[in-house]
């Protein structure tokens, strides 16, 4: 019962980003554009829809371990193409990629926690 609640919990998480990703779409497409994405506005709708249904995945069980997968390739690319704290020259924005990217590798690590059973 814990953890169905749990997964419901951290796949309504997702659900959440990606509904985000997709209303606000310009916002993040300006953001990825100053981050030197190819094509940011179709990999910010993209990316929601990945988010959607990774966290349906999680909150239903349903496709679990494809759900899993998908949300780790997403947090790993997002992570090494939006979140580079190490090629940031204030300190200010070094501290805040960085802590997008320690919570995304936190994610990351309870997704393969969650596969791993």
């Amino acid at each position: 019962m814990i953890k169905t609640t749990l997964l419901f919990l951290l796949g309504l998480f997702f659900i959440l980003n990606g509904i985000n990703h997709l209303r606000s779409t310009e916002m993040y497409k300006e953001y990825a554009e100053k981050k030197g994405l190819i094509s940011p506005k179709l990999m910010v709708r993209i990316s929601g829809v990945a988010l959607i249904f990774g966290g349906i995945s999680l909150a239903t069980g349903y496709l679990l371990l494809y759900g899993v997968i998908g949300l780790c390739l997403f947090l790993v690319i997002t992570s090494f193409t939006i979140h580079k704290f190490w090629s940031e020259k204030s300190n200010d924005k070094k501290l805040l990629e960085g802590m997008h990217f320690a919570k995304n590798m936190a994610i990351l690590t309870e997704l393969i926690y969650i596969a791993s059973y």
